[in-house]
C-alpha cells in the first residue's frame, strides 16, 4: 500500500487499544470504504472473527444470519468501489506504524502465500496458482505481506498486503546473447513500503530501527 504516512503519529505501546472490547473499533474503525455504514459492518464483522478465530463468518456469528447478509453485501463490491483491501487495511496499517515507533528496533518479516480457491466455480478474477501433469489448473490468488514484530517476537501489525492473479506460466526460453542483458531485479513491495515507513518516521525523536 503506497500511502504516505499522515504527519504527526504518535507512538503506541504494544497492546495499547488492543482489549477484546475496542481493538476492532481501534484497528478497522477509520476505514475509508465511502459509507459510514460499511465502516461500521467492517469493525462488527471483524470483532466477530476475533472472537471465534478460525471460524467462517457464519460461524462467528452463530445464526445472527441478518449480520451474514449485511457482510456479504458489503463485500460484494464492483473492483471500482471504495471498499478494497488496501481501504480495509489503511486504519490497521496507520496503527503498526505508530507500534513501530514505539520500539527501537523492528523486524519486517515478507511472505508469499498462494490462497487456493479451486473449489469456488462461479469465482471469477483467480489466477493460475499451477497446473499438474494433466494440465489440470489450481486458481487462486497470490498474497504477498510484509509482517512486523518486535525483537521479543511481538507481532505490530501488518505493514503491507497485496493480492495478484497470477498468468499462467509459460516454459522459458533460454538465449545466450549480450543483446539480451539481464534484467535487474526490482525491490519487493515490502521492500518498499518499509522504506516510505523509515523515511515518514525519520524525523520522530526516536525512530524505529529495521531489521
Amino acid at each position: 500500500m503506497g500511502v504516505a504516512e499522515p504527519v504527526g503519529l504518535v507512538p503506541l505501546e504494544i497492546g495499547q487499544g488492543l482489549d477484546a472490547d475496542q481493538w476492532a473499533a481501534q484497528e478497522f474503525g477509520g476505514a475509508n470504504l465511502g459509507d459510514s455504514r460499511l465502516a461500521e459492518r467492517l469493525v462488527s464483522s471483524a470483532q466477530a472473527l476475533g472472537a471465534m478465530p478460525g471460524r467462517t463468518l457464519s460461524g462467528a456469528r452463530q445464526g445472527d444470519w441478518p449480520a451474514v447478509k449485511g457482510y456479504y453485501r458489503m463485500i460484494d463490491k464492483p473492483d471500482d468501489a471504495a471498499l478494497t483491501a488496501q481501504a480495509i487495511l489503511a486504519p490497521h496499517r496507520e496503527r503498526t506504524v505508530q507500534r513501530m515507533m514505539g520500539q527501537s528496533t523492528v523486524l519486517c518479516i515478507q511472505d508469499g502465500t498462494d490462497l487456493n480457491y479451486n473449489q469456488l466455480d462461479q469465482c471469477i478474477g483467480l489466477g493460475v496458482l499451477s497446473k499438474n501433469q494433466t494440465g489440470a489448473k489450481t486458481r487462486g490468488l497470490h498474497l504477498h505481506s510484509t509482517f512486523v514484530v518486535s525483537t521479543e517476537g511481538l507481532p505490530l501489525g501488518l505493514l503491507q498486503a497485496q493480492f495478484s492473479a497470477p498468468e499462467p506460466k509459460s516454459k522459458p526460453t533460454l538465449v545466450h546473447s549480450p543483446a539480451f542483458p539481464l534484467k535487474r531485479r526490482r525491490p519487493s513491495p515490502g521492500l518498499r513500503a518499509c522504506a516510505r515507513v523509515l523515511s515518514s518516521i525519520s524525523s520522530c525523536p526516536a525512530p524505529a530501527r529495521f531489521a
